[in-house]
């Protein structure tokens, strides 16, 4: 015993703690991107299919009510694909920070931010484009489609683009959430300051 010394576990500054949120938040970012790209397909073959539909309901012959349907549709076809963009934009940007993240990156901050960032700035020019674009052409499709109809217009009618424009803002307000929490949540310091030192 005598002439030998008991090694003391070195003490750990906070810096070389590991945050939990790294983890949390690139699993998130990687589940979220994954649904994200996977709603862009579908958007995608959507927008194909609904093109093969046209074609073949043109020659078939149309009623009005399916016309107005189409048209519609039609109207609200760049709004559309702007909106796949956007979201494909996005969800590359989500993907590409998550993996980051679980890797521990130095980089996984910056690229997360970028993601959060662009995700807002995407957020707020959709709900503008929807409100200033897709809510008009909703409503006069459904007034035209009323029209066409031989039973009186529901009591309803009036209110739709209320109701519409009310589901746009919520799902605005709820859709901020994550990318705020992200951009809040990775930037305190102890996580920078992990990163700077155990990053690779």
């Amino acid at each position: 015993m005598n002439g030998m010394e008991i090694e003391q576990p070195s003490s750990m500054s906070p810096e070389d703690i590991e945050p939990g949120r790294l983890r949390v938040f690139g699993v998130c970012h990687i589940v979220f991107g994954g649904l994200g790209l996977m709603n862009v397909a579908g958007g995608i073959a959507m927008q194909f299919l609904q093109e093969r539909l046209w074609t073949g309901a043109r020659s078939s012959g149309l009623d009005e009510v399916q016309e107005i349907q189409n048209e519609m549709y039609r109207d609200l076809a760049a709004y559309t694909w702007i909106t796949i963009a956007t979201g494909l934009i996005v969800g590359v940007l989500i993907l590409r920070a998550g993996i980051a993240l679980t890797k521990r990156r130095q980089s996984s901050v910056r690229l997360s931010n970028t993601y959060a960032l662009s995700s807002i700035i995407t957020k707020v020019v959709g709900i503008l484009l929807f409100l200033m674009v897709a809510m008009p052409v909703i409503g006069e499709a459904v007034t035209a489609m009323l029209a066409e109809s031989s039973a009186p217009a529901p009591a309803w009618v009036g209110g739709l683009q209320i109701f519409i424009g009310a589901i746009g803002g919520i799902s605005f307000l709820l859709s901020m959430i994550y990318p705020l929490c992200a951009l809040i949540m990775l930037n305190k310091p102890q996580v920078r300051q992990y990163l700077a030192r155990h990053g690779g």
